[in-house]
């Protein structure tokens, strides 16, 4: 019998899940939780992400980010996706895409975080701007832009024609929802990617 952990606001810690100072009888090795300044956090492809909340009868965990601050200052940290450790249900989430474009762009959907940017090289007068796509109108895209990295966020959010920097903020905080799944419990009716990926 294993008693469940608890980390500043997760509690209930339990089975697949496990602090790393729990038995390792208590949960199962990819899904090994750390807690630090009172604190939950997992590493997946050794990036950190903060763990906000763990649902067991969804069997979802909230992640997010854990230094906001870095990607609103535009330095974009190469965050994979997670499809061998958790899958994400797309159509509860909204993607946020940073991109970065060499000219100046006009759009209600656009939010430009080029003032915010703490590197004026890169962005700024003479250097490229930074803009925030929030949702799935990747229309947005102009020549010569790109996407520097895209977020989801599980924050129900309406995508409205004007989004705001506070928005982006609160969405980047709350983080995204991914459901985990262990081997031998999933039926092997997914796409093939993530056939692949559950070697099943």
């Amino acid at each position: 019998y294993c008693t469940p952990s608890s980390c500043g606001g997760v509690r209930n810690i339990s089975y697949p899940f496990r602090l790393n100072t729990d038995p390792k009888r208590c949960g199962h090795p990819k899904y090994v939780l750390s807690c630090e300044n009172n604190t939950t956090s997992i590493y997946i492809n050794s990036l950190k992400y903060l763990v906000h909340e763990i649902n067991y009868t969804k069997e979802t965990i909230r992640l997010a980010i854990p230094n906001v601050t870095i990607i609103e200052s535009c330095s974009f940290p190469k965050y994979r996706l997670l499809h061998d450790t958790f899958y994400s249900d797309v159509q509860k989430s909204v993607p946020i895409s940073l991109m970065s474009c060499p000219y100046p762009l006009n759009g209600s959907k656009l939010l430009e975080i080029t003032s915010h940017c703490a590197d004026r090289k890169l962005y700024g007068v003479n250097g490229s701007r930074a803009y925030i796509i929030f949702g799935t109108d990747l229309h947005q895209v102009k020549d010569m832009c790109k996407i520097d990295l895209v977020v989801m966020t599980s924050l129900p959010l309406k995508i409205e024609e004007n989004v705001s920097f506070s928005t982006m903020h609160k969405a980047l905080l709350y983080g995204f929802e991914v459901s985990w799944f262990l081997t031998s419990d999933v039926k092997c009716d997914f796409p093939a990617w993530l056939a692949e990926a559950l070697q099943c």
